[in-house]
């Protein structure tokens, strides 16, 4: 498991924000199994009605939101990693900077944290998850796709790094 469990400015709690802006659950429903579903429906819909109902005056139903989606993720049985975490949890440097190259589109974010000579394989693999990244929000199998494929870039970059001296740097082998 990758040194990056449950940061709270990660994916999942990026997902679940822009859920409730948008007020479209399937952004955060991505993050979780199919069996969670229901479950996450109905915790979205109650914060959302609340939240738009103005009951939420201490932030209180927005707090439980999370809270529950935190927990939820953690219980998951197949979860590789979960996203919140408080912050400052030592956090390995590859992952912000994957999540960076992502973000923008650009491996050039990345390419740094990689030995040379792994550099066409870590471009195969960034580019496998833009791939996915370009999905529907309305279709959470391709959603899920999209998350299977980002975890698995993470988990790669971060064993990648830590087999090959263990830090961030461009190693020139």
């Amino acid at each position: 498991m990758i040194p990056y469990d449950d940061i709270t400015n990660g994916p999942v709690l990026k997902a679940a924000k822009l859920a409730l802006e948008t007020g479209n659950v399937n952004y955060v429903l991505i993050w979780f199994p199919e069996e969670s579903e229901n479950k996450l429906k109905n915790l979205f819909e109650k914060t959302f009605c609340e939240r738009r109902a103005g009951k939420d005056v201490h932030g209180v139903t927005i707090d439980w939101y999370f809270e529950t989606l935190s927990r939820l993720h953690r219980d998951r049985d197949r979860a590789l990693y979960t996203c919140m975490k408080p912050n400052g949890l030592d956090v390995s440097p590859v992952v912000p900077k994957a999540e960076r190259a992502i973000e923008t589109c650009n491996a050039e974010e990345i390419i740094e944290v990689v030995p040379k000579t792994m550099e066409g394989d870590l471009r195969q693999h960034f580019h496998y998850v833009m791939e996915k990244r370009n999905y529907d929000v309305n279709n959470i199998i391709a959603g899920r796709a999209y998350v299977a494929a980002f975890i698995d870039f993470i988990v790669y970059l971060h064993n990648l790094n830590t087999s090959t001296s263990g830090e961030v740097g461009r190693a020139e082998h």
